[in-house]
């Protein structure tokens, strides 16, 4: 039984958009780390708000998107957990 051209071109526009999330999210979530670690080390407290206000959440919008975009995939390739 062959699938749907519309599952296909999900499964086909899906798995970039979701690295692409992945990678966006985990470059904000090191900038977010290392510009706090920044203000720690200079002792500037208005740094790390600063940067947390800037970057936490565009950082967590990216997370959630791809999350979905996960779960979204585990669908359409019928995976599923626990089968080491």
């Amino acid at each position: 039984m062959s699938e749907s051209p519309a599952r296909a071109l999900l499964k086909r526009v899906t798995m970039p958009v979701f690295k692409l999330g992945l990678v966006v999210f985990l470059v904000l979530g090191v900038a977010l780390v290392l510009g706090q670690a920044a203000g720690i080390v200079v002792g500037s407290g208005a740094v790390v708000e600063g940067v947390a206000g800037v970057l936490a959440v565009p950082m967590t919008t990216a997370a959630a998107i791809t999350g979905l975009l996960g779960f979204v995939l585990s669908y359409l390739h019928h995976w599923s957990g626990g089968e080491d």
